[in-house]
């Protein structure tokens, strides 16, 4: 069930009751979550050797890549993007001032199954913080690590802490059910973006993101937990 709330339009004046959609909870699945689906009961697959597989295949498509090839097959295809000015016709490409860039872009097999979601809209509760993405800085990796003692970068939207209240804040919240850290400091604080240091005491293991903020003139709490599991190593 892909679930949704509606908010406020601010891309057109002409009619006060226009409204957005935003997927909201939405569950997100893991590679262990896919590896165990996979190798369910009744299946003539094993967890180590489908493992190998996915790796195999990701590997793979990244030595294409490096070799500035490209891929496709029945579910996704690669596309490659040069960005930054070029001075003049004679102008070549130099790093610092140009960027490959690469996509990845799902065919109509994947695309095509979005009229089969069934979807469900959620009223009440008013607009909460929304996280679509965590860029830890050290790793450079984005949903999976986390460096103690480092930066991390998280965009979304509805993030901004106006410090209201006490309790507002981001918090890593450890799967093992132990007490909850929060960040101590937050650098960039703006409705899209929040860059905060890693606390230095975080131990090994998984945790949750929880931002939990309250609206501008307002000191009613409001939180979100991020789904995917975070790793510190």
């Amino acid at each position: 069930m892909l679930y949704y709330r509606l908010y406020n339009n601010p891309f057109t004046t002409d009619d006060p009751d226009d409204r957005l959609a935003r997927p909201v909870d939405v569950t997100m699945n893991t590679r262990k979550d896919l590896i165990e689906d996979i190798t369910a009961p009744g299946s003539i697959l094993k967890p180590t050797e489908t493992n190998a597989v996915i790796d195999n295949y990701w590997k793979r498509i990244i030595l294409y890549l490096r070799e500035g090839e490209g891929y496709t097959d029945e579910y996704i295809r690669t596309r490659f993007g040069i960005s930054g000015i070029f001075t003049s016709e004679d102008d070549q490409f130099e790093p610092g001032r140009h960027e490959i860039l690469i996509k990845l872009v799902p065919k109509s097999t994947v695309t095509e199954i979005a009229g089969d979601i069934p979807v469900r809209k959620l009223t009440g509760g008013g607009v909460t913080p929304e996280i679509d993405e965590v860029n830890d800085w050290a790793s450079g990796t984005i949903d999976e690590v986390l460096t103690p003692g480092d930066v991390l970068e998280i965009t979304g939207s509805n993030l901004k802490i106006y410090d209201n209240i006490e309790d507002e804040g981001v918090f890593f919240v450890p799967q093992s059910g132990d007490d909850k850290t929060e960040a101590p400091q937050i650098h960039t604080n703006e409705p899209t973006t929040l860059a905060l240091r890693i606390p230095e005491e975080l131990s090994p293991g998984t945790y949750r993101l929880e931002v939990r903020n309250t609206p501008r003139n307002g000191n009613q709490l409001r939180s979100t937990i991020f789904t995917p599991r975070l790793i510190v190593q």
